[in-house]
């Protein structure tokens, strides 16, 4: 009974648990114009040498093509490239293997408008001995804008104001009314003759409805596409969790580009999607870089997506929840509101103890009362 007794108390307070570091495999993003290209490079990392890795890299064949495969750090590279989906084979040949280095580079060619995922399959990771390691995929994206129209046409009208050129030659016509003014002294006329200056500012109006039309215009858009991008404030006990939303409040808001920057006192568990139909996002070194792109008319206030924190600072530490928004499409005038995180004392932490402690007198008392019974009928 003693034993068995010891045997609860081993199994209760000396649980160990051994966790081992993934390895990782991770595409490159790329934000581009329609007609250009862009090498995009797919690399690893691992804690243990890797000698044999194939990849599977779907995409839309709509927006972009993968025009060619290059070698990355590996010896040998074997593909198959197809539109829309490419399978990548990388090995080496030699004895050792690699724990980081690009697997492979894409060139890629953006064809129309528009976002593109690209999601990374790991089909087989092993490492020297033939083993297979586990390992995270982190997808990545590509954007694809359309080429921005020159301004030349803009300049046009200016250069069409040469009536008021020609306004201005009758204007010498008064000067030889008043010949005795030197030429040193040009602007005296230009003063004294008030009438002659009312005839020359009569052309005026002809222009200002010309020029004044185009400026109502972009007042009103720009209250339109106004852009507010914002995270929750949160507060956190030790060791708990939390789920923190970003929101976009604007009017049909199609494509976001941003990144998150998390304080070391929080460690990110899960990026859940919003209300965008395609998204995607990277998580490493206190970031989190997320791209959404939808083809619905999305008004008003909307989810961009939820991110699930655990709080591993301690009590009464807070830091900034800081975005940074790298493209955004739809939007002219641009608001940023970014968030606090404050973790607190957990209060259940000193009750689970004092259970515990509870536990553990009960459970000698026991041990004590069976033993006694067991010396009396001895």
């Amino acid at each position: 009974m003693k034993r068995i007794a010891i045997f609860l108390l081993f199994i209760l307070f000396s649980a160990v648990v051994v966790s081992a570091s993934p390895a990782s495999v991770k595409i490159g993003n790329a934000t581009i114009t329609v007609g250009e290209h862009v090498n995009i490079p797919i690399t690893i990392d691992a804690d243990e040498e890797i000698s044999c890795a194939t990849i599977v890299v779907t995409y839309d064949g709509d927006i972009v093509r993968v025009a060619s495969v290059s070698e990355g750090n590996f010896d040998q590279l074997v593909c198959n490239n197809t539109l829309g989906k490419i399978k990548i084979v990388a090995f080496q040949t030699g004895e050792k293997g690699l724990k980081k280095g690009i697997v492979a580079n894409l060139y890629v060619e953006a064809k129309n408008e528009g976002y593109s995922p690209l999601n990374l399959e790991i089909e087989t990771l092993k490492d020297n001995e033939g083993t297979e390691v586990p390992a995270t995929a982190l997808n990545g994206f590509i954007s694809v804008s359309s080429p921005t129209a020159s301004p030349t046409p803009s300049a046009s009208p200016t250069s069409t104001s040469s009536p008021s050129d020609t306004d201005t030659t009758p204007t010498p016509s008064p000067s030889p009314t008043s010949p005795s003014p030197t030429p040193t002294s040009p602007l005296s006329p230009s003063l004294t003759t008030s009438p002659v200056t009312t005839p020359a500012l009569s052309p005026s109006p002809a222009l200002t409805p010309a020029f004044s039309s185009p400026t109502p215009s972009p007042s009103p858009s720009l209250e339109s596409q106004e852009i507010i991008i914002q995270i929750e404030n949160v507060t956190i006990e030790e060791g708990e969790y939390a789920e923190v939303p970003i929101l976009i409040t604007g009017d049909g808001v199609k494509y976001v580009n941003l990144t998150l920057f998390v304080p070391q006192i929080v460690a990110v568990e899960e990026v859940y999607v919003g209300n965008y139909e395609n998204f995607s996002y990277n998580i490493s070194n206190g970031r989190i870089e997320m791209v959404a792109y939808t083809n619905k008319h999305l008004k008003g206030t909307v989810k961009l997506a939820e991110i699930k924190m655990k709080a591993i600072g301690r009590a009464h530490t807070a830091g900034e929840l800081r975005l940074e928004v790298n493209e955004i499409r739809n939007g002219t005038q641009i608001t940023i509101r970014n968030g606090q995180i404050l973790i607190k004392e957990r209060k259940k932490e000193k009750l689970t103890l004092v259970i515990l402690i509870v536990i553990m007198i009960i459970m000698i008392i026991l041990l004590m009362m069976l033993w006694k019974k067991k010396s009396i009928k001895k």
